[in-house]
């Protein structure tokens, strides 16, 4: 979650929040008599400008409206220097010397108005000012006390020294010091907000909430305190009531993107993905050149299958960030469910450009390699995935590519190379097994099949295998059954293990459990040739020749998935409609 610090911020951001909110207040504003204090009397620095002096100030006042600092600076300096007593225009130079930027000058100068006119208000406002901002908060801190004892009706040093305080995480000196402002002032929405606030950093979320809440009684449609109190239910884990304050944030102001980007990843955490990707889409529209939202819309997008949307998102991100791999890794994924694999290859291999060692990629590009045919590229992609690091399954899965190219020699060289690393790995004595079976070596075969299970006794596919294996040759047939009926229990989905089971009753002659099971097993797998052949055959056997043709012509129809099973299939039609 987005951690939030209310307090690292400065006076300068105080002064900005007071200058756009709006006084909103109907109550009356009368202080309380208890509250009351009177105003110190303040000196008055008197000058006498001359007629010249006050024209240098009006060409100098001018120049500041119109941001011509450089003139406004010289026109004042040249007043100052014809009217050499006026405090006035000395902290008129100050404030043009900040504007420009030369906060240090600007300070010395502040200081020497203030240490010759100590009680003159307007220069030790601007030297709070500059104190905060050049990170002097104790000077800063002891400027606005005096402001307050020469000015108690000042009300606006109390919250600078407040926020003060609270960014030096001094909780209880903030918040006496705000209720003393709020004491002179109950309706102010500065007050109570910053009094929230700062019991949210020091984790009174009870109080934090109170006086939120007091914020909203005063200020119905400040949308700020809806917000926080956002953020307090969603501390608190109340996410429906933490949901419903960042909707009422947005309806006050659509453009508070802090409600919308906490709101849209509570949506995202509820899995509401359609709610989460408008509000993303309403940053995008107010923030186009934010690159974090396109990211994150494009994540949405490839979660909600909407990949073409994905692609769009994902290319922005990386045109800003052409660098930034983990989104061209995301790119490639997506363009992989487009089925635009030549385009997915080439965003991972340039993905392996910035990256060479990204394991992530190498398996995704032989993955997609191999799903082209391109065996031999997914084969050598597997050597450079080995070189970085050695699994048990990559050795799997290069033998895999090696087998679909009919190289079985070098399939298993790779999984022995695979068994000297991992010589207790079943996946390896399993697959070492089917390379047997290729050779046509039943014993071998039977070996290193028995050596998986000796491994791991409930792997399924070994003990399916073999199960089939003693069917097919139609030995040890009441073994093979109880070896089938054990790997169903292990995957009872299994399309292809209830295949195994139909075609060891048939072999048995038990030729309706036969059927059975081998209509259970095209519900689940519908295109493979072996199923339906076997289909097929019970089917005939039960007297059933329609039914039979018609299983043969729907395996026939899927042939190429199984080598050497076409001129079977067409003998059995040609004798069934002959």
């Amino acid at each position: 979650m987005m951690t939030r610090k209310l307090f690292c911020i400065s006076v300068s951001f105080v002064f900005f929040l007071m200058a756009c909110s709006p006084t909103v207040s109907t109550k009356p504003t009368s202080t309380p008599p208890a509250a009351k204090t009177l105003r110190k009397p303040v000196p008055v620095y008197k000058s006498a400008p001359s007629q010249e002096s006050y024209f240098k100030y009006t060409l100098g006042y001018q120049a500041e409206l119109e941001g011509r600092w450089d003139e406004a600076l010289k026109y004042y300096r040249e007043a100052a220097g014809l009217d050499p007593t006026s405090p006035y225009l000395k902290v008129q130079i100050g404030s043009i010397l900040l504007k420009k930027g030369k906060v240090k000058e600007a300070t010395s100068l502040v200081e020497n108005i203030t240490k010759q006119y100590p009680e003159y208000l307007p220069a030790l406002k601007l030297l709070g000012q500059l104190y905060n901002g050049r990170k002097m908060k104790d000077k800063a801190i002891e400027v606005y006390r005096k402001i307050i004892e020469l000015d108690p009706g000042y009300t606006d040093a109390y919250l600078f020294i407040g926020v003060l305080y609270a960014s030096e995480q001094q909780y209880d000196k903030a918040i006496s010091t705000l209720k003393q402002l709020l004491s002179r002032k109950p309706d102010s929405i500065m007050a109570l907000y910053y009094i929230a606030s700062v019991y949210f950093d020091s984790k009174d979320f009870d109080n934090a909430e109170k006086y939120f809440k007091k914020a909203l009684e005063v200020k119905s449609d400040f949308d700020a305190a809806y917000f926080n109190l956002g953020v307090i239910s969603e501390t608190r884990k109340e996410t429906d009531k933490a949901v419903e304050y960042y909707k009422k944030a947005l309806q006050l102001n659509p453009h508070n993107l802090q409600a919308r980007e906490r709101l849209s990843r509570l949506y995202i955490k509820e899995e509401k993905y359609n709610e989460a990707i408008a509000e993303l889409e309403n940053m995008s529209r107010q923030l186009p050149k934010n690159i974090e939202v396109h990211k994150r819309l494009g994540l949405l997008y490839l979660d909600s299958n909407d990949y073409d949307k994905a692609v769009k998102e994902f290319r922005i991100v990386i045109e800003a960030r052409p660098e930034e791999v983990s989104t061209r890794y995301y790119l490639s994924l997506t363009l992989e469910m487009l089925k635009q694999y030549d385009s997915a290859i080439e965003e991972l291999k340039k993905l392996l450009d910035l990256d060479p060692g990204n394991l992530n990629a190498l398996l995704h590009l032989a993955y997609l390699y191999a799903e082209k045919g391109k065996y031999s590229e997914a084969a050598k992609t597997y050597d450079e995935i080995l070189s970085i690091e050695k699994k048990p399954q990559y050795f799997v899965y290069k033998a895999m590519n090696y087998l679909k190219m009919k190289d079985i020699d070098a399939a298993e060289k790779t999984l022995k190379e695979g068994l000297k690393k991992f010589p207790e790995d079943d996946e390896l004595y399993f697959n070492l097994a089917v390379v047997y079976e290729k050779r046509d070596n039943f014993d071998e075969m039977v070996r290193f099949l028995e050596k998986t299970l000796s491994i791991n006794p409930k792997h399924a596919d070994a003990l399916n295998y073999l199960g089939y294996s003693y069917a097919e040759k139609g030995i040890k047939l009441d073994t093979a059954l109880k070896l089938i009926k054990k790997a169903l229990s292990l995957k009872p989905d299994s399309g292809y293990i209830l295949d195994s089971l139909g075609w060891v009753y048939y072999k048995l002659g038990r030729f309706d459990d036969s059927l059975k099971e081998l209509q259970r097993a095209v519900q689940i797998i519908n295109n493979d040739p072996v199923i339906y052949d076997h289909l097929g055959d019970a089917y005939l056997k039960l007297g059933k020749q329609d039914k039979a043709l018609e299983s043969y012509k729907k395996a026939l129809l899927y042939h190429d998935k199984e080598e050497g099973i076409k001129e079977k299939l067409q003998e059995k039609i040609k004798r069934l409609t002959h």
